[in-house]
């Protein structure tokens, strides 16, 4: 039944992408509202924005098992990790940044993406803006559907909808959540640079992973992005073909994850 909810819920997600009463986050902001106001420690304001939310879930999730049995996986599972997905556009926001860049619009394809969070850097030159874009993006990539797959069926629905929840709060100043959200990346990272191996240059890639997959201090986005630039080495620097290139790489890995969860499902 796990699998068949990943199925359901991806089919969902590609087939009508982010949106909908299930990321519709107007609770969650009312709650963060409520849990800023009495100003809490970290993990007092963890446990009030991850643990408890969880919990709630995981209790309906008890009940419907008892009253539907297996079927609860289904009913309830299927939009779990649908909730867990990202929440971004992508498609639509690598379409506007790569033809932006195309255009030799630097600042506002970055200003494109800061509109979404993103921290425009001082940069030098185009291609070093259009990189640090194309970091930006692949993260995004990697965040909005890969992460909360590998713990949904690793783990469950549980650690799927608690990752997107660590996601959400990592922009609170008061409840700071990033460190936690790089110790959670910091698995389904690494057996993504494998992915990018597999589909890409694996003997290329591997002095990278030896040297790099076990630093504490590099961070999950740039880690990512060295794994892409060595699996798909630019052969010509078009404006706009790198972010193009990110798009087809995670187009190709997400093929790959479901094909290896279909393989371990019937060899199970």
């Amino acid at each position: 039944m796990i699998y068949l909810a990943f199925l359901v819920a991806t089919g969902l997600y590609l087939a009508m992408g982010s949106g909908g009463p299930l990321h519709n986050d107007h609770w969650y902001h009312a709650l963060q509202r409520r849990v800023d106001a009495i100003e809490p420690d970290f993990w007092l304001g963890f446990v009030l924005m991850v643990v408890v939310p969880c919990a709630a879930f995981t209790l309906v999730y008890a009940i419907s098992e008892e009253i539907f049995g297996a079927a609860a996986v289904l009913l309830l599972g299927t939009p779990a990790l649908f909730f867990s997905f990202g929440r971004r556009h992508w498609p639509a926001l690598i379409d506007r940044f790569r033809a932006r860049v195309a255009a030799g619009d630097i600042e506002g394809a970055l200003l494109t993406l800061e509109a979404e969070g993103h921290r425009i850097p001082e940069v030098d030159d185009a291609q070093s803006a259009e990189r640090d874009g194309s970091r930006f993006l692949l993260y995004e990539g990697f965040q909005r559907w890969f992460t909360p797959v590998f713990y949904f069926l690793l783990f469950g629905p549980f650690f799927a909808v608690g990752y997107r929840l660590v996601v959400m709060g990592v922009g609170d100043r008061k409840v700071p959540l990033a460190t936690l959200l790089h110790i959670l990346d910091w698995l389904p990272s690494r057996v993504m640079l494998l992915t990018f191996g597999a589909i890409g240059n694996f003997e290329g890639l591997r002095p990278l992973f030896w040297n790099k997959a076990f630093d504490a201090d590099i961070k999950t986005d740039e880690l990512l992005m060295q794994g892409f630039e060595v699996a798909c080495p630019l052969v010509e620097a078009a404006p706009g073909q790198q972010v193009e290139q990110v798009r087809e790489l995670l187009k190709r890995a997400l093929a790959v994850w479901v094909v290896v969860a279909s393989v371990l499902v019937i060899v199970s």
